[in-house]
């Protein structure tokens, strides 16, 4: 069979394949075989350098990029008008209806068709001259194709399980962490700078759909379990097949962790040596370890030298017998590298975060998600200083899930922020005490008010004031933790006993519940009358422990904030429960006089009914 007709046959099978009738009744499995074979067939063109992408890479350096471009030069036909490159023009257009094609059906929430299109990723790389690297154009076709999702109720919500497939199956390769948080950076920023031209109506509409766009993307970032050192981006589990493409510098091979092999130095390629030889330099490579961790910290201090330059150091290194001399800094490329991924999830995220009208729904699960996954790797987290500011003034749910982030960046970033304790201490009310993220929020007030003993009286004492007034009609579970913090402030905060002591009531109490400055609330100037009343509590452990807060015994020791905030009408259910079965055990009287008849003395029904008694 010669060229031509293998040729001929491809081309034809490749039309119809793509002209198969589409129809809503067609069965799921039959669309995903004619695209999956689509791809097959595809990257069968692609391994056979049949179809070629003259596709740059702008992570690479210059001399690479010249190099590339070279590369690309020799293998495509230097005649445009020959046969050659008319049927790499005609694949081209077939594989872009292709890639439209997977598109749509990713839109429309099809899980074979995500799965396909990172069959396709993984089957068309950049080739470069030490690695391959994800296409980037493909990589942003597929952000907009789940960016547009139509959402299973037609309301442009990117179905869960699609983010579930994304995460599970594509998301856990290093480099694609990278390159999703470039594309999403470009795809935000167009979203920002789109101009909704036409009347007031429309331009309303447009940014309504793009916050649900930015919605989506958020998604995805949330998903990424991006690394935090640079040792979570060594390759794992590499497998070299011992060949060289693309020139002698890049080595073929698999990895775990990356969807395309890395370049490897020295001791990772040395990894896969027998484990006899690894035996022998035990102690030599405890000492190597330490020092390669030094230089990756520093992995990017030297970005302007050469390859050859890289190469002349490595070889010197290697032929000097000195032990005690380091081992020279290693480069590595843009998406090995982890100060470039920070930096890629930083730009992410405040790119999205620009995009205004994102629903409460995932701004809840973001803020979530920051303080433990974001703010300890991005390079600068004061950049999110603004954002948690806007979102601790809310109000409601979103400020107490907003309160985390804030207090990291007051803690240990150095953030100045005058209104902190004002604003919480407008967010202590009533309706907190049966809020879904109470504990966080108890969690993070306790870190608040008992870290620092440089408070203020006129703070601490409002504080006390205001959780005491709300666990009158808070649960039995908030009371008591309420009680706790409040007998740990006081006896913490001597200059506050005051308000224990002296006497007071409620028609003549000074403070003002409905100040919002603290400080103008007259709180030092009342009495916490609360605790009587909660004496009074129907629950016997919040009766009880209201009696002696803040008044315990200085040997006493504080209590266990911990312990208070497990307390929920559950387990204190059980625990009068566990109690109720103890004192079952021994016997209970039920009357104190033997009735002698049916009506007690001087009713009128008495003596009607007379029954002898036996003796």
């Amino acid at each position: 069979m010669t060229a031509e007709s293998s040729a001929a046959e491809t081309a034809k099978t490749i039309q119809e394949l793509l002209t198969a009738p589409a129809s809503p009744d067609l069965p799921v499995s039959v669309q995903a075989q004619r695209l999956d074979q689509l791809r097959r067939i595809f990257s069968k063109l692609i391994e056979t350098q049949q179809l070629t992408f003259s596709t740059t890479s702008t992570t690479t350096s210059p001399a690479d990029s010249s190099q590339q471009q070279q590369q690309q030069q020799q293998q495509q036909p230097s005649n445009k008008d020959s046969a050659g490159h008319k049927w790499n023009s005609w694949l081209k257009k077939q594989h872009a209806k292709f890639i439209k094609q997977l598109c749509q059906e990713v839109q429309c929430g099809k899980q074979t068709a995500l799965r396909t299109f990172m069959g396709v990723i993984a089957s068309t790389p950049i080739h470069l001259i030490q690695t391959c690297q994800v296409s980037h154009e493909l990589m942003m076709k597929l952000i907009i194709a789940l960016m547009d999702s139509y959402g299973e109720n037609e309301n442009g919500i990117m179905p869960e399980y699609m983010l579930e497939l994304l995460q599970n199956e594509f998301c856990i390769y290093r480099d694609v962490q990278y390159f999703l948080l470039k594309g999403m950076v470009q795809v935000a920023n167009s979203l920002l700078g789109d101009d909704n031209d036409g009347n007031d109506d429309n331009a309303r509409q447009g940014e309504m759909e793009n916050g649900v766009r930015a919605e989506n993307l958020l998604r995805i970032l949330i998903k990424l379990d991006i690394a935090y050192d640079q040792d979570d981006l060594k390759p794992e589990n590499v497998k070299l097949d011992g060949s060289r493409g693309g020139g002698m510098n890049r080595v073929n091979g698999t990895c775990s962790n990356y969807l395309f092999l890395p370049p490897l130095n020295n001791d990772e390629m040395n990894e896969d040596d027998s484990d006899t030889d690894d035996k022998k330099i035990d102690d030599d490579d405890d000492d190597d370890k330490h020092d390669e961790s030094d230089s990756e910290e520093e992995e990017d201090a030297a970005n302007e030298s050469s390859l050859h330059n890289k190469k002349r150091k490595l070889n010197s290194s290697n032929n000097n017998n000195n032990k005690n001399s380091k081992k020279p800094k290693v480069k590595y490329i843009a998406w090995q590298s982890a100060k470039h991924h920070r930096n890629a999830l930083q730009q992410c995220t405040l790119s999205i975060l620009k995009i205004p009208n994102i629903p409460n729904r995932t701004m809840k699960q973001f803020l979530l998600h920051l303080p433990t996954n974001i703010l300890p790797l991005v390079p600068n987290p004061l950049r999110f200083a603004d954002f948690c500011t806007r979102a601790y003034g809310m109000g409601g749910v979103t400020s107490i899930l907003a309160l985390h982030s804030l207090y990291i960046l007051m803690t240990q970033h150095g953030l100045e922020y005058p209104n902190f304790y004002s604003s919480l201490y407008n967010l202590i009310e009533n309706n907190v005490f049966y809020a879904k993220y109470r504990t966080r929020f108890f969690k993070l007030l306790v870190k608040c008010l008992s870290g620092s003993q440089m408070l203020p009286a006129y703070l601490v004492a409002s504080f006390c004031k205001r959780l005491c007034r709300c666990a009158i009609n808070a649960p039995p579970s908030g009371a008591l933790f309420v009680l706790a913090l409040v007998s740990n402030l006081l006896r913490k905060h001597g200059e506050c006993a005051c308000i224990i002591h002296r006497n007071g009531d409620e028609l003549n109490d000074p403070f003002d519940v409905n100040e919002r400055d603290p400080s103008k609330s007259r709180a030092i100037e009342s009495s916490l009358w609360e605790l009587n009343a909660l004496e009074k509590h129907y629950h016997p452990a919040v009766s009880s422990m209201a009696k002696g807060c803040g008044i315990e015994d200085e040997k006493v020791l504080h209590h266990d904030i911990d312990q208070f905030l497990l307390h929920t009408y559950k387990s204190l259910f059980e625990q009068e429960k566990k109690r109720g079965n103890n004192k079952r055990k021994e016997k209970v009287p039920l009357t104190f006089h033997k009735p002698k008849s049916l009506f007690v003395a001087g009713d009128f029904f008495d003596g009607i009914f007379d029954f002898p008694c036996k003796s």
